[in-house]
């Protein structure tokens, strides 16, 4: 651990992503107010939802699923293309998406212009890209502690297995140059934003017309697909620039498919 050195560069990296995902949403909030006048409200359901059903409720079968021990949860992390796409990819598009449709049937029912798919969508995305942004900042904490040797905090409670498992994510994290995090990270994050207000758009259709119920379970599908696709970096199959590539691809696919569902409502 001792040789263990994390650069002003690659501090100076996640401190930029951290600043520019949190910043990215709440100035793409303020436009779409300015331009639209449209209420803050789903937007704001959008940022409850996200952690509530993200976050919170998700954890419930991810603990029955990859945590704890049983035939199932071997099953599942001993493969990767099972632990990508069920714990990485369906759990999230079954409650994000599972989310947005209690939120458009139930709580913004008498919110029925079709912008509040879009405010929506910016709350939803808006609260995981700052998540993300908060997350990414403690790297500068934790690149501080181990400069200045003092890493017993990190280390504390953890068997010999666990700190050889955290030593190496550090070293991963010391090697990571500045515009990783800073170029790649922040264009992941816009591609996400975008993705979400896409779902919104599908989600926000099947919620208030039944000939349009079937986008419900697609985006499901399409949310598995896109968190799933982490297989391939994982298997070697791609680098990280071309799966930042991909994603972004993928929004701007979506955005494409919303954009025409949008004009139809």
């Amino acid at each position: 651990m001792s040789e263990l050195h994390f650069s002003m560069g690659t501090m100076l990296g996640y401190v930029a992503e951290g600043i520019m995902v949190i910043l990215i949403p709440v100035l793409l909030l303020i436009f779409w107010k300015r331009k639209t006048k449209a209420s803050l409200i789903p937007a704001i359901v959008g940022m409850v939802i996200f952690p509530l059903f993200g976050i919170l409720l998700k954890t419930i079968p991810a603990y029955f699923l990859l945590i704890m021990d049983n035939p199932v949860s071997r099953a599942i992390t001993g493969n990767v293309w099972l632990y990508s796409i069920i714990g990485g990819g369906l759990l999230a598009g079954l409650f994000e998406e599972g989310g947005r449709f209690v939120a458009f049937r139930f709580l913004l029912k008498k919110h029925t212009d079709r912008k509040t798919a879009i405010s929506y969508g910016i709350g939803h995305g808006g609260f995981e890209s700052a998540y993300v942004g908060v997350s990414v900042m403690s790297y500068l904490m934790i690149g501080l502690m181990v400069n200045t040797g003092n890493t017993s905090l990190l280390f504390e409670g953890l068997d010999e297995a666990n700190a050889a498992a955290l030593t190496a994510q550090l070293e991963t994290i010391a090697a990571t140059p500045f515009w990783t995090p800073a170029v790649l990270g922040v264009l992941e994050r816009c591609s996400a934003i975008v993705f979400h207000i896409s779902m919104s758009v599908f989600v926000f259709a099947a919620a208030r017309e039944k000939k349009y119920i079937f986008l419900f379970p697609t985006a499901i599908l399409l949310h598995t697909m896109l968190n799933g696709s982490t297989v391939f970096v994982q298997l070697g199959w791609i680098n990280t620039i071309g799966m930042e590539c991909f994603i972004a691809a993928f929004a701007a696919a979506t955005a494409y498919l919303a954009s025409r569902i949008y004009k139809k409502l």
